[in-house]
């Protein structure tokens, strides 16, 4: 699969000729007719190019001829390097990398930018023809480098989508995705179907290397819908296909895909692709205990894998490369020789302006007093904007404080109809215990009147129960009542040993009565799974009781705004969960809601960042939940959500 994209870089290096360049000098005369017939062969060229090679190359030698004849030196250069990716496709790798070695610098020389950027596909290309796959990328990053640098907008697509793909090669799927994005972006600013086709390889080639095989396949044969007479593309793509099949272990579409790719790689006589198709092949019979077509399909891969791997032609590869260093070398030497020069009239350049500037200086002298001058009304200006700056940036933060106030003040709000709701069963409670109470002392004045002793301490231990429940609920009001005033109180800072699960539960419920009091249709199913062993953890209780809030909040908003689009099928439900380890403590707020798309998931913990719509949110709650909890405790807040599925966000804090 290393060279399922090599049809990309042949497209990329046959161009289409863009107003036919200009000539050398010499040559401005060139005829209209020359033009136009130049034209024709170099589209016959690009019309074979990825269908039928002896085709490709008989026009290629026809335009090479005449580009050399009328003296157009731009289709030398590229019929050359169109000349070398056929040589090399066909195996023969030193001839490759000589031809594209000479013509480099000639189109560097003539700033001919696109054929530069070829150039460096094909020396990536052959690379990756011999299996050292980290060189390759490095070529093909050189090529989209000078495409961007440059601005040769024809191919920075095509720069994108190689890059991706040396990357899949390295098992490197995040920058592979990173890339096939960028080259997603630029695709539809194109109407073009060709470059979809490509990116939908890309994404297939993605999902089979992750394990998506089904995935892979789909995107694979979707891709070949739009592609004709590619077949070095087409038999990539089978390739691609036959592997996910072997995957799957499903050895009969395998083999099918193999045989295709076999057929089609040889129609362009493409031996990297004819090695992978029948490795695969082979791979399949063998594991099929067909060992007859397994030995035939061996022998045909070795055969064209040893006319490209073999010693001799790796000691040719190693002698361009040597060759090419020594002329780079000479070159460097000869630059090394004129910068030396360059250093000399510089020393000689310097004393002269030496010279000059202590008679300029002379002349300056009595400008210097105004100069002084002007400075000084300058720095009285800096002063005055410094003075200006402070009292600005003492003003904003000042309505820093009143927003963090003010968001303080509107999570007291969400909490005012929960705690109505939640103080009004403590006080039932009492008040119900209390009329009970009543009843049965006026029973026990009867029972002693009447000398019934022992009904009377049954009574009397029925009382006691009844004021240990009062007493239970009232100090249950107490808690929701001095909560209230420390969520409402400016933070003193003060930290105090806290359990955990009592002020999650607490938080918990006002939260939830809070959104019903407001909404009386909504509900939701709330799982809490705490830790019955959590130790207590110093903390600032108000502080903590924010965030807590905010976050069933958020998890709330979030089940109910699906629970009006996802039909009664769904079930709104939070889960909220406590553990710890030895060095901390977590709470874990789970909602089956929407989730958070990725494209904003870095952004939500920002100031004045949300989602909600306008009226309905500040954008202050999580990003002061992450400054008390991480700035304020040392902890973390973090969030895990799949788009459509539900979110999770994890608040940890530490125990000592």
């Amino acid at each position: 699969m290393k060279y399922c994209f090599i049809a990309l870089i042949s497209l990329a290096i046959y161009f289409p000729a863009s107003g036919q360049g200009q000539l050398n000098s010499g040559n401005v005369n060139k005829t209209q007719q020359d033009s136009i017939y130049e034209e024709m062969l170099f589209q016959k060229v690009s019309s074979f190019f990825n269908s039928n090679t002896d085709s490709a190359a008989y026009y290629l030698k026809k335009e090479q001829v005449f580009s050399q004849k009328v003296g157009y030196l731009k289709g030398e250069i590229r019929s050359q390097i169109a000349n070398a990716t056929l040589i090399g496709r066909l195996g023969n790798l030193p001839l490759s990398i000589k031809i594209i070695l000479r013509e480099l610098p000639l189109a560097r020389e003539i700033h001919f930018w696109r054929a530069v950027v070829q150039c460096y596909y094909v020396l990536g290309s052959n690379y990756e023809g011999m299996g050292d796959e980290k060189m390759a990328l490095s070529y093909f990053l050189k090529s989209k480098t000078v495409a961007e640098s440059k601005n040769v907008e024809p191919v920075l697509f095509s720069t994108k989508t190689i890059v991706a793909n040396a990357y899949i090669n390295l098992n490197m799927v995040d920058s592979a995705r990173y890339y096939a994005d960028l080259a997603e972006r630029l695709s539809k600013k194109k109407s073009d179907i060709e470059p979809q086709s490509r990116l939908l390889s890309i994404r297939g080639r993605i999902e089979v290397l992750t394990g998506n095989y089904n995935k892979g396949i789909n995107y694979c044969k979707t891709s070949l819908l739009n592609v004709f007479r590619d077949f070095n593309f087409v038999s990539s793509n089978d390739i691609t296909i036959a592997v996910a099949y072997q995957k799957l272990n499903r050895n009969d579409s395998a083999i099918y895909y193999a045989k295709a790719a076999y057929r089609e790689s040889r129609l362009v006589n493409n031996r990297y692709l004819v090695t992978k198709a029948t490795e695969l092949l082979k791979n399949e019979y063998y594991g099929l205990s067909d060992y007859k077509n397994a030995f035939e399909y061996q022998q045909i891969m070795l055969r064209v894998r040893d006319s490209l791997y073999n010693n001799q032609k790796a000691v040719e590869i190693q002698n361009e490369l040597n060759s090419e260093a020594r002329e780079r070398r000479k070159v460097e030497d000869a630059k090394a020789e004129i910068q030396n020069k360059i250093r000399l009239y510089i020393v000689l350049g310097v004393l002269i302006i030496i010279v000059l500037t202590a008679l300029f200086l002379l002349y300056t002298n009595s400008q210097s007093k105004k100069a002084i001058k002007v400075l000084r009304l300058r720095n009285e200006q800096i002063d005055n904007q410094h003075k200006a700056l402070e009292k600005a940036y003492g003003d904003l933060r000042n309505t820093q404080t009143q927003l963090i106030q003010s968001e303080k003040m509107a999570s007291l709000g969400e909490l005012t109809a929960g705690i109505a709701h939640e103080i009004q069963n403590p006080l039932n409670f009492v008040n119900n215990f209390s009329e009970v109470n009543k009843e049965m002392v006026e029973e026990l004045e009867e029972e002693l009147r009447n000398g019934n002793i022992q009904e009377a301490l049954a009574i009397a231990a029925d009382i006691k129960g009844n004021e240990e429940k009062i007493n239970h609920h009232g100090k249950r009001a107490d808690f929701i009542v001095k909560g209230m005033l420390e969520h409402s109180r400016t933070n003193t800072g003060e930290r105090q040993p806290t359990n955990i699960n009592l002020l999650t539960d607490e938080f918990l419920k006002l939260s939830y009565h809070g959104l019903r009091a407001k909404d009386k249709n909504f509900n939701a199913e709330l799982v809490t799974n705490f830790d019955e062993n959590l130790p207590k953890v110093n903390i600032v209780q108000q502080d903590i009781g924010r965030v807590l809030l905010n976050l069933f909040n958020n998890a709330f908003y979030a089940v109910n705004e699906k629970k009006k689009t996802a039909g009664d099928d769904y079930k709104p439900e939070v889960t909220v969960s406590t553990s710890s380890t030895d060095k901390k403590i977590e709470i874990r707020v789970k909602d089956n809601g929407n989730g958070i798309p990725d494209s904003i998931k870095d952004k939500i913990m920002q100031p004045f960042f949300t989602t909600k719509p306008t009226g309905e949110g500040t954008g202050l709650g999580l990003s002061l939940s992450y400054d008390i909890v991480v700035k304020g405790h040392g902890g973390s807040i973090k969030v895990e959500s799949l788009e459509g599925e539900g979110s999770v966000f994890v608040v940890s804090l530490p125990l000592k």
